[in-house]
């Protein structure tokens, strides 16, 4: 009784922990004009660690609590929303890897960024109309806000490749050095 109690206050302390520190890099993202596209990505990063120690369910409760913090508590409401909506994407990562056909998987992450993306700035620009993202896409032409989302779109298929690499740095370098309880 005493070891199950005692897995479960280390799951929620680093689960909390996660998800104050992903908080935290998004409220830190609205002070550098660029970080708007970084810090969500290094947000998303933070719950590989939760997912290779406590599994995926805990990592969607990570996540849950990093989305609804940051836009509540992040001055960038364009990073906030985006870590909304690619946020998760390190925990649907495995199940995406896990389609056989190598073509195949490479058009399911290429669409789930173009719907989740074009979803996001659908939102931001004609729901909510956001002013600061007006300003920016209203600045360019139509083929430069075209250009921009395709160049978003491979940024974030690079991140993917990150993911992959991050995930193993954390297992073989970082996780040894750590003195973490056996899962």
């Amino acid at each position: 009784m005493r070891e199950q109690s005692r897995k479960g206050s280390f799951a929620v302390a680093f689960c909390a922990l996660m998800a104050a520190l992903g908080t935290v890099l998004m409220a830190l993202g609205g002070l550098i004009p660029i970080a708007t596209y970084c810090s969500p990505m290094i947000a998303g990063v933070l719950l590989l660690p939760v997912m290779s120690e406590l599994g995926n369910r805990w990592a969607v409760m990570t996540w849950f609590v990093t989305a609804v913090l940051s836009l509540l508590l992040s001055i960038d409401r364009e990073a906030a929303f985006l870590y909304l909506f690619i946020g998760y994407y390190p925990i649907l990562r495995p199940y995406l890897d896990a389609v056989g056909n190598a073509v195949l998987r490479f058009l399911l992450k290429l669409g789930f960024f173009t719907l989740a993306l074009g979803a996001l700035y659908a939102l931001l620009l004609w729901v909510l109309q956001l002013v600061e993202v007006l300003a920016d896409f209203g600045d360019f032409t139509l083929w430069m806000n075209i250009a921009f989302f395709a160049a978003l779109v491979g940024v974030m298929m690079i991140y993917d490749t990150a993911l992959a690499r991050l995930h193993l740095y954390w297992l073989v370098k970082l996780r040894p050095r750590l003195k973490l309880p056996k899962k």
